[in-house]
């Protein structure tokens, strides 16, 4: 439920949007509204101006940080249907109930290749690079490359970080 229209269509273009323009020039992640990817930047920039006050840990985003103490506090508010499961946020508890609930069919990605689905596009495509082991994720830096985004931030912490 959405108080505003705007609030809603901002929703639909950024969870049920097939379109994702703006990518990271980093990792390749594409996003569709330029904001969020704005946001994500802001990991690979190592900007974490959210410190938790209990073990100092610091982070990106203030919902990360939320997050973060809910662990802290034991705080697990979203139970799975299906199982006695219980997560600390909706979206946590949404990416278990399509991978470990939902029917096949519910999934919106389907590979050509062996028919696995995926709820998750990310998952879905690399997936998909391993059958044609396409490796599209590139170090900006040096001549590596990689299948999928976590290989190349793993790369990039271990051979180029300070």
């Amino acid at each position: 439920m959405f108080t505003k229209n705007s609030a809603l269509n901002t929703h639909i273009k950024a969870v049920h949007s097939q379109l994702r323009p703006y990518s990271c020039q980093l990792c390749g992640k594409a996003f569709a509204i330029k904001g969020n990817r704005d946001k994500h930047l802001n990991s690979h920039l190592n900007e974490k101006h959210h410190k938790c006050e209990k073990c100092g840990k610091r982070f990106c985003q203030q919902q990360s940080l939320r997050n973060h103490l809910k662990a802290h506090d034991g705080i697990r508010d979203f139970k799975c249907s299906k199982c006695d499961r219980c997560f600390m946020t909706l979206s946590i508890l949404k990416v278990h109930y399509m991978s470990e609930h939902a029917d096949p069919s519910e999934r919106r990605f389907r590979c050509i290749f062996c028919a696995k689905t995926f709820s998750r596009r990310s998952n879905f495509e690399m997936h998909m690079r391993s059958h044609v082991r396409e490796k599209s994720f590139f170090c900006n830096l040096c001549s590596n490359s990689y299948y999928d985004a976590s290989g190349l931030r793993k790369h990039m912490r271990s051979v180029h970080s300070q």
